[in-house]
């Protein structure tokens, strides 16, 4: 998978049961150019398995997938049928403007025959052609590599007694403001969706249409690697959702119907996170909001989008960018997350430290985040999730320095700063295993000298 793709984290479902669904009706009696113009609906559908479950537990919306699915998108593909007695450019022109646009680049609008610059382009010029007008994917599915394969597999199953698919890069959807999509935009978007279709054996003919060749071997390897990179990014996704994955509660049981042993490995499952509250260390935070996530009743998309961000958090990471991530979520599920990844300033002995910051070491390069750290603002400085009812949530607007820095501040911790009584001005961002380790010695032996 390419650098510039959306990490699998973020990805709503395990693109592994995606399923095309194909559709195409016609009358007996055919009339116009039916018997020419042959339009096919391919659904591209979600379903969910039938033993699996989702990391927050399932909804009535699971069981229904798991018959019919959820649809996340859809193909349009139409098929020019010759040897029949009509024009199959007449019969694109009839049908709209963007398949016109495509056969009178590769017919003949007085014959409706292929043109020579078609004969020479396509190893063997002779049979139906097949056209790609459109695919679709909701939003949340974008962005992951996904529409080239689904496009792939479509052709591969609709091209049988086709010489050539072809078709035309474009904009599928437009900005909100139409307006605002210049030459120039138009321009970028068509070739980063050309770049797409050659992925999967397409090649540029004329005039902005692109044609593959069923003939050739070229996009049965690129098929091949397609699903190999579907497959990969499935892998993604299923390992990072067990990890993520909440244990619901089991409903309660007579006490008689059950063994010790099982009712203490439930209890230490519900409530073994009530320990990593108040923890500085970072292994600490999927496991708090979890915990946290358990007895919400957040939104079970909101819950899958912060665990996952939890689980990538590092120690250079910038929380107020993933902060912003979470925006749109229950303002419980952002302070929850903001509590999971940072530790508060009274949860940290931070005294060894401003007495000599030689002692640092791994510590100097700990994130601290407050809303006016440097005092540059009327009032007090806060920090971030439950410290105080003045909290601030992660985002832009928070001020964000190293520890080394805030030590260094000398007007912060004087008592007229801007520190906040409650939640002492900071939070700091949790401790990698090198900084936990550090932190213990140093704060267990506050008056040994540094090494």
């Amino acid at each position: 998978m390419t650098a510039s793709r959306r990490p699998a984290r973020e990805l709503p479902g395990d693109p592994a049961r995606l399923r095309l669904v194909y559709t195409h009706d016609h009358p007996l009696e055919p009339y116009d150019f039916e018997d020419t113009l042959e339009q096919w609906h391919v659904s591209v559908r979600l379903f969910h398995g039938e033993e699996g479950e989702c990391p927050q537990g399932c909804s009535e919306s699971c069981e229904r997938s798991i018959e019919e699915g959820t649809e996340i998108g859809y193909l349009l593909l139409c098929r020019l049928r010759g040897y029949t007695t009509d024009n199959r450019w007449e019969a694109a022109d009839a049908e709209s403007g963007d398949l016109e646009s495509i056969a009178s680049t590769v017919l003949d609008p007085r014959t409706g025959q292929y043109t020579d610059a078609f004969d020479e382009a396509i190893e063997c010029p002779v049979g139906d052609l097949l056209i790609l007008d459109r695919v679709f994917l909701d939003r949340s599915w974008r962005g992951f590599g996904l529409g080239p394969v689904l496009a792939a597999e479509a052709i591969r199953r609709l091209s049988g007694g086709c010489c050539a698919v072809a078709a035309e890069p474009g904009m599928a959807e437009w900005l909100d403001n139409r307006e605002e999509a210049s030459e120039s935009y138009r321009q970028q978007a068509r070739r980063k969706i050309a770049t797409l279709w050659e992925s999967i054996g397409f090649t540029h003919f004329q005039d902005g249409v692109y044609l593959l060749d069923p003939a050739l071997r070229q996009p049965g390897d690129l098929l091949a690697q397609r699903r190999e990179e579907l497959l990969e990014l499935s892998r993604a996704y299923r390992s990072r959702a067990a990890s993520l994955t909440i244990v619901r509660e089991e409903e309660q049981e007579p006490a008689a119907a059950r063994g010790a042993d099982v009712s203490d490995q439930q209890l230490h499952a519900r409530e073994g996170w009530l320990e990593t509250i108040g923890s500085v260390r970072a292994r600490d935070s999927l496991l708090y909001l979890q915990g946290r996530c358990r007895q919400a009743g957040w939104d079970s998309r909101d819950k899958r989008t912060a665990l996952a961000l939890a689980a990538d958090v590092t120690s250079e990471a910038d929380l107020r960018e993933l902060g912003a991530q979470l925006r749109d979520v229950h303002f419980g599920l952002r302070k929850a997350f903001a509590d999971a990844v940072t530790f508060s300033a009274g949860s940290f002995d931070v005294r060894p430290f401003r007495e000599d910051p030689g002692r640092l070491g791994p510590l100097a390069g700990v994130w601290v985040y407050g809303s006016n750290l440097y005092g540059r603002y009327t009032g007090r400085s806060h920090g971030v999730g439950d410290a105080c009812k003045h909290a601030r949530s992660l985002g832009p607007g928070l001020a964000r320095i190293s520890l080394a820095q805030l030590l260094d501040l000398a007007g912060f911790w004087q008592w007229n700063g801007p520190m906040c009584s409650f939640c002492s001005g900071w939070s700091g961002q949790r401790l990698s295993e090198e900084q936990f380790t550090h932190y213990l010695n140093a704060t267990a032996n506050p008056r040994t000298a540094a090494p």
